[in-house]
């Protein structure tokens, strides 16, 4: 799908951003239903998966080598810890409020009582790090006590997590594991809004509509292609510019307070021109 911009003049903004803050930041938690992790086993499934043999490095603590993985992974180094305790905190059980695909999510993830903590380390390139650590996310999901993915945004069921990681076999990139498409509203309005686009500096956006006007897998869908469009080209949007599905089409873009989101935001108009 091709989409249409339009520049007005450029704004300058000097103080750093959630999002210059959050580039890169590939850290995610593998939730267990019993304090075990089978290390072998998530050797041999990312090979399974992945057709890539994971080779440990060594490591600076030989007394926990059953908990941990050190790696050089597609020339970049990975971590894989495993914690014998529930993510802290309460987080993994407040981020799974906003999973609307999982109706029996926030009972589910009560019962987890260990984790594992899966991070790619270093500075790299955004695309291959979030492909990257998708891949071992996956494979932590492979465990047979793995029951969800907590990253930052949302909680996904496991069999949700490996489902959505499937373009990555094709090649593709997979949006859904690395952006969560939430949804907002209060009395006046109702949309959708992104989580996960600052790991690649890019801002997130929201878009909204009034509550009588809504549909919300269209504007679920309408959000789904501009965020394929921005990752997929590399190109940045901007406040004071316009996008558009066809060379005619003008949508305004206006960079403001996160409705949904702490920080700044992108909101995206929705079906005027």
């Amino acid at each position: 799908m091709r989409l249409f911009g339009k520049k007005k003049r450029e704004e300058h903004h000097k103080e750093p951003s959630e999002t210059e803050k959050s580039v890169g930041n590939f850290l995610g938690f593998a939730l267990l239903s019993s304090p075990e992790w089978d290390k072998e086993q998530f050797i041999a499934d990312y090979k399974e998966l992945w057709g890539v043999d994971i080779v440990e490095e060594d490591h600076d603590d030989p007394e926990n080598d059953d908990k941990l993985i050190y790696a050089d992974v597609d020339g970049m180094r990975v971590m894989v810890g495993f914690m014998d305790f529930p993510v802290p905190d309460g987080e993994a059980e407040y981020w799974v409020q906003g999973n609307y695909l999982w109706k029996e999510g926030v009972e589910v993830v009560k019962t987890h009582e260990a984790h594992l903590i899966i991070s790619v380390l270093g500075d790299y390139d955004v695309i291959p790090k979030g492909k990257l650590f998708v891949k071992l996310a996956a494979a932590a999901m492979k465990q047979e006590n793995a029951i969800a993915f907590y990253n930052k945004g949302s909680v996904y069921p496991s069999d949700m997590y490996l489902a959505f990681c499937e373009p990555l076999k094709r090649g593709d990139m997979p949006l859904l594991n690395w952006v969560w498409f939430g949804i907002y509203g209060n009395d006046e309005q109702i949309g959708c809004y992104t989580y996960g686009m600052r790991r690649f500096g890019k801002e997130e956006m929201e878009v909204y509509v009034p509550r009588e006007n809504a549909d919300l897998n269209d504007i679920r869908a309408f959000l789904l292609d501009i965020v394929s469009y921005v990752l997929d080209s590399g190109v940045t949007l901007k406040n004071g510019e316009t996008i558009g599905f066809t060379a005619d089409q003008k949508l305004p873009i206006t960079l403001s307070r996160g409705i949904a989101v702490d920080g700044n935001t992108l909101k995206i108009a929705y079906g005027t021109e």
